[in-house]
């Protein structure tokens, strides 16, 4: 356990992919710290913007980054954004998580707030355990969702809130001399999310336009996209980024005999595609 006359004096090993929490020790406290950043990531980039020393390690040096974490002399270790699943040593081990826990525990949970209808987002900050994301609770933090959110949006948020709750739980360690055992959570309770590739894909011939709806304001950011199976195969089209259905009775009248997965119309490059139940507009694709 760390003692009062090291607070100050912490070596603190630094691994992960995003930078607000990162940014949170940097500009708040003077420690030393071996910062290990993924390489093209979000942290890397902001490192190098700001010249900040620091390694890079990519998605193959899992084994590289274990044997650091065993053999590295430090007080605390800090994950955030981390790729592996690190091994429990008999040091303090932290890590931020970008969703209220036990809810979308995993390696890709964000895009699980729309999938799964989700009405709130979140962060929590807990010990590293050997359950995935399911450590004591240091201090966690949620807020409601709101209409105009898209999926960019809950990300720019969720991380965000990542360097709220380290910043509180962080003090929560210090005033405690770090003797603070968190607070357990309830596994059974919660869910687990990553992307994976049968939950990017929609099908106009098998979904019904809620959810069709629902899996592409899931994964509706520009690196990602939702891929399309069942339209026309005249109707050149591989992903779509950004839809909504169509209500208008009129515009439901006119196409209701239309086949499923044909293209309705095309006018200032949005598109509408017949659904099983309805009519899609398609806002963004490629």
């Amino acid at each position: 356990m760390i003692g009062p006359e090291l607070l100050n004096k912490m070596e603190i090993l630094f691994i992960g992919s995003r930078s607000n929490v990162l940014n949170g020790l940097l500009n708040y406290y003077n420690y030393k710290i071996d910062i290990w950043a993924l390489s093209d990531s979000y942290l890397e980039n902001d490192l190098v913007n700001r010249n900040i020393y620091y390694n890079a390690f990519e998605l193959n040096d899992k084994e590289k980054m274990i044997d650091h974490v065993l053999s590295k002399n430090y007080d605390v270790l800090i994950s955030n954004g981390c790729p592996f699943i690190l091994p429990v040593v008999n040091k303090v081990m932290i890590n931020v998580h970008p969703t209220y826990l036990p809810f979308l525990r995993g390696k890709t949970p964000l895009n699980g707030v729309f999938y799964n209808n989700m009405e709130f987002i979140g962060a929590t900050m807990h010990y590293i355990s050997d359950k995935i994301d399911g450590g004591n609770v240091i201090y966690q933090d949620k807020h409601n969702i709101s209409n105009e959110l898209d999926q960019g949006l809950i990300y720019f948020l969720s991380f965000y809130l990542e360097g709220v709750v380290f910043l509180k739980g962080w003090e929560i360690l210090l005033k405690s001399e770090f003797k603070f055992k968190g607070k357990p959570t309830d596994l059974s309770k919660g869910t687990y999310f990553n992307r994976t590739d049968d939950k990017t894909c929609i099908d106009f011939q098998k979904m019904e336009t809620k959810d069709i709806v629902r899996v592409i304001k899931s994964f509706g950011i520009g690196s990602q996209g939702a891929w399309v199976k069942g339209v026309d195969e005249n109707l050149k089209i591989n992903k779509i980024f950004e839809a909504s259905e169509i209500n208008n009775e009129l515009l439901l009248s006119i196409y209701r005999r239309f086949k499923t997965g044909q293209l309705l119309l095309k006018y200032d490059n949005k598109l509408l595609i017949k659904t099983i139940d309805s009519i899609l507009k398609v806002n963004r694709y490629e």
